[in-house]
């Protein structure tokens, strides 16, 4: 018979029940765990944000501005592959195995980076090496919160996430602009430290796996087709990305529904709550990836300063958001889900529209004071929002919605970028704007802040109108 301790699952490794003996030694295993494994994360996100923003220096210094976008983009199209990946398989197989070779491989990445002054696709393939192997750290981590912690202390956690990206992203910001004065290879040589780290994962890191679990390969190659294409799509627009998402994307629902045991099955997307939860996350991301960037091009561009200078000016927002992910799991607490969701998109759309309006007010209102509204608000979205997301289905699936949660992040985060990416290179929507600024690449800046502020509002709008529904289908109902 089996142990009444742990629920008897057959889509993924049993959870033990909170409170049992099992459980309490799991907990105690991954609390020694989360911070080793966050020490990763945090060299990953650090490389993420910094190459993100230098991008562009890297292709001047290389002679190939234009394959300097795939620096980015590539990586981006990869990260979210891997996310819905990695999350899925946290389900199924040893978190170890998975944490050790990710760790590996995005050490391999960063040794090849250290040789990108070589060759700019060394630069690419480097980034895209990293961006594969640290995201089994932000996957692992999510799973470790979401199965061996207790209930009441996730959002917590969540919140220790979200601060820890923020001030990882902030020190990739702060470094990325001196890097540009000093030598970019820098940056990846940071990540070869992570060599260090290996045996206290090694020893840290439950080592379960689903009795009879297989790995389903061609659903997994099928969702990723459909996350490159669509991301592909979207950077390039033409009628062959376009019709290669719709191929894949129809090809993966026919497989699920036809499959003896896909990675996940239809009913995951017949649950109305986990659908609009995703709707909601899709929306209020779009604009993640551009934040950085579009205020790199109005210090550039705008305000005629250097990337450095315009790194001292956004780091301080983005601290902000790292000091209030520290606080902000027991505001949320407080509050509630709804709540804080509600309070995160006013103040993430508000915040790209108060920066389109402060851009003829000067350089220090416009980068260095308006996005802190914005990163604010980004303090309160995260946690909630995950936390729903994984209640809106059993423990033991917890780790492919994260998956899922991520994979939309980092496609709608590309789309994005791509898209807002082509005006502002364009010069495009620069015949004037409602901020009042002058005809030119100012009005095209201020048009794309306004146009992102009011898609998160629209994701603010939908989650009003399905937020009882979402929290009715929930395992944990919101009060």
């Amino acid at each position: 018979m089996a142990d009444a301790s742990v629920k008897e699952k057959h889509n993924g490794i049993p959870v033990p029940e909170e409170g049992t003996p099992e459980f309490a030694r799991m907990n105690k295993m991954v609390r020694v765990a989360i911070p080793i494994v966050l020490v990763i994360f945090t060299m990953g996100v650090l490389q993420q944000q910094a190459f993100g923003m230098i991008y562009v220096n890297i292709g001047d210094q290389l002679g190939q501005k234009n394959l300097a976008p795939l620096i980015t983009s590539l990586p981006g199209i990869v990260l979210g592959i891997v996310c819905v990946i990695y999350g899925s398989l946290g389900d199924f197989v040893s978190l170890k195995k998975m944490m050790l070779i990710g760790t590996v491989v995005f050490i391999l990445g960063s040794i090849l980076g250290c040789f990108g002054t070589l060759n700019i696709w060394l630069v690419i393939a480097a980034r895209v090496l990293q961006s594969a192997g640290w995201q089994v750290s932000g996957s692992i981590f999510l799973v470790l919160v979401s199965k061996y912690v207790e209930k009441r202390k996730r959002v917590i956690w969540y919140g220790v996430f979200v601060a820890v990206f923020r001030f990882a992203a902030a020190l990739g910001v702060f470094l990325a602009g001196y890097m540009t004065l000093l030598d970019w290879r820098w940056l990846f040589a940071i990540g070869i430290l992570a060599v260090f780290l290996l045996p206290f994962l090694a020893k840290n890191l439950p080592d379960e796996h689903a009795e009879g679990a297989k790995i389903d390969i061609a659903g997994f190659v099928l969702i990723g087709l459909f996350a490159a294409c669509v991301t592909m799509f979207f950077t390039d627009i033409s009628w062959g990305w376009g019709i290669a998402s719709v191929v894949s994307l129809v090809a993966f629902v026919v497989y699920i529904f036809k499959a003896k045991n896909p990675f996940v099955t239809p009913e995951l997307f017949k649950n109305p709550a986990f659908d609009m939860t995703m709707i909601v996350i899709f929306v209020g991301y779009f604009f993640s990836y551009t934040l950085n960037a579009g205020v790199n091009n109005i210090g550039l561009n705008v305000y005629h300063i250097d990337s450095s200078k315009v790194s001292n000016l956004l780091v301080w927002s983005i601290i902000l958001a790292a000091v209030m992910g520290f606080v902000a799991g027991p505001i949320i607490q407080r509050i509630g889900r709804k709540a804080s969701i509600i309070l995160a998109l006013t103040c993430m759309g508000g915040g790209l529209i108060l920066l389109a309006f402060l851009i003829p007010a000067g350089k220090v209102w416009a980068l260095a004071v308006a996005p802190c509204l914005y990163y604010f608000g980004t303090s309160f979205f995260y946690q909630p929002i995950v936390d729903t997301a994984t209640l809106t289905v059993e423990a033991e699936e917890s780790g492919r919605v994260l998956g899922f949660n991520d994979l939309i992040q980092a496609i709608t985060g590309s789309i994005g970028v791509a898209l807002f990416g082509q005006v502002m290179a364009n010069g495009a929507l620069g015949s004037g704007s409602l901020a009042g600024t002058e005809q030119g690449l100012a009005s095209t800046y201020a048009n794309v802040f306004m146009i992102g502020g009011v898609v998160i509002l629209v994701a603010l709008v939908i989650f009003l109108f399905s937020m009882k529904m979402i929290y009715s289908h929930s395992r944990a109902p919101e009060d």
